[in-house]
């Protein structure tokens, strides 16, 4: 074997070992490579609907409490048909203790009593107060006054004397032109003509001064004053809200006073009936009523205490509400829409009447008119929106979300030598209309369109950034954790 030929295999041997090394180093870097399934964008139609469960009660129900605390002695059974005649229940309480009670609502009712007359008594004191403010005169401020008269009597004697000096000037021009006098009178006359000039205008100026703090003066007095008429004003509202105030605290003793004296009454009657006290229907309820549970540990020969709950009665006028739990993204699911209420193998028609906000959920209320139910029912809820054509839709699996809002996953492939890389890119989107399975979406980015590559849709592993590569599988062959 020649030199050459050994050089030859040796070279093919040593390129197949560097082609098989990359091809399984390739392989094994795949092996950390999250891999995804995709879809593409494309129209769709929308069906909103919303699906929950919830347990079917009767609409118009009444807590019954117990009146007194004592013993049960008997007590209606869940079924029964209630009229106004019919006794819900008797207690049976231990006359000492009503006596002791009976007691106590006496002292009650004497302190209540010592308070609505203190309350009245100054309430007398407050309204003569608010009175005394009303009919007194309100505190007067003195403007202040603006005196120029000595300025104006300095100006008047400024004038005369400059009238003074110049007849003397004239008189002096005469004589100075006969050689009677010297040049230096005429100067000193002159002199004296620039002095008053300068004393007229030292008396102009102190005369605006006094102007200027005359008018800063009657500002000050005008704030002043409207400040007292105010504070005057904030005090009269105050002894009104008082007196309202003390008016609503007498109005809560009277009333406290009739609790009371409704109190005595009944333990009166319960001490004379020998301790025993029945619990009828209210004279204003309705009669077609029965009674649909009672409470825990409710039962004859039980003891309860006064204020307790111990049954809920129902009208039976077919009129039953469902209460079930929406998430918050099913917004179509708002006050008048119509709701299908599926029990067993009756399907009813509701309305929602109520929804309140719950953290991610929202409790919707349906209303339902039927004689159907009878209450207590597994209901299945299912609640629908708009159904829409829409020309840009996405399985809800390939909607993701960040603190900066919505946005999708699309693939682009980088071709080389030894095969093909996909990576991912990051466009931002605004979600519209959707139903259980599909959403509609629009661009984030104005006077962008929306991508035209394939969009990830599940990935075996989190994939929340761009540039990422990945790797496409036919279908669903992996858990998707997206």
């Amino acid at each position: 074997m020649s030199y050459k030929s050994i050089l030859t295999k040796l070279t093919v041997v040593f390129v197949a070992i560097v082609v098989f090394l990359t091809f399984f180093s390739r392989t094994l870097m795949d092996m950390h490579v999250p891999r995804v399934s995709v879809a593409f964008i494309q129209s769709g139609i929308i069906n909103q609907e919303a699906l929950s469960h919830g347990t079917v009660r009767h609409a118009d129900s009444e807590l019954i409490f117990a009146p007194a605390s004592g013993r049960i002695t008997q007590i209606v059974e869940v079924g029964d048909a209630l009229n106004r005649q019919t006794v819900l229940f008797t207690i049976s309480s231990d006359i000492q203790n009503l006596t002791t009670m009976l007691t106590q609502a006496e002292h009650d009712l004497s302190i209540n009593r010592l308070n609505i007359e203190r309350v009245r008594s100054e309430q007398t004191a407050e309204q003569q107060r608010l009175t005394q403010m009303l009919t007194e005169p309100a505190p007067t401020l003195t403007a202040p006054i603006l005196r120029l008269w000595d300025y104006d009597m300095q100006l008047e004697s400024n004038t005369n004397d400059v009238a003074r000096v110049n007849e003397d000037l004239i008189s002096l021009e005469i004589l100075y032109e006969e050689g009677i006098i010297p040049r230096q009178n005429i100067i000193d006359r002159e002199n004296e003509l620039v002095r008053l000039a300068q004393s007229r205008e030292q008396i102009y100026q102190r005369r605006d001064l006094a102007i200027q703090n005359h008018e800063a003066a009657m500002e000050a007095y005008e704030v002043s004053a409207a400040n007292q008429d105010r504070i005057r004003e904030a005090q009269i509202q105050s002894q009104r809200e008082r007196i309202t105030q003390i008016g609503f605290t007498l109005n809560m003793h009277l009333l406290e006073t009739g609790r009371i004296n409704n109190r005595i009454s009944e333990l009166l009657e319960q001490i004379e009936a020998g301790g025993m006290v029945e619990v009828q229907l209210d004279e204003d309820a309705f009669a077609n009523q029965t009674v649909s549970e009672l409470m825990p540990g409710i039962s004859v020969g039980m003891n309860v205490m006064e204020g307790a709950p111990v049954m809920r009665t129902v009208l039976r006028n077919s009129r039953f509400v469902v209460e079930a739990s929406f998430r918050q993204a099913d917004d179509f699911v708002a006050v008048g829409r119509t709701a299908e209420i599926a029990i067993a193998d009756n399907r009813l028609e509701g309305r929602v009447s109520r929804v309140i906000q719950d953290g991610l959920w929202q409790i919707a209320t349906i209303e339902i008119s039927s004689a159907q139910p009878s209450g207590g029912e597994f209901a299945t809820v299912t609640v629908s929106g708009v159904r829409s054509n829409q020309s840009t839709v996405i399985p809800l699996s390939a909607l993701r979300e960040n603190s900066d809002g919505y946005f999708i996953l699309y693939i682009e492939a980088d071709t080389r030598g030894f095969g093909t890389n996909y990576y991912t890119r990051i466009h931002r989107v605004n979600p519209g209309l959707r139903d259980a399975e599909s959403v509609a979406i629009t661009s984030a980015l104005q006077g962008t369109n929306l991508p035209s590559y394939p969009i990830i849709i599940q990935s075996d592993m989190p994939i929340w950034s761009a540039n990422q590569r990945v790797r496409l599988v036919a279908g669903y062959d992996f858990e998707p954790t997206r």
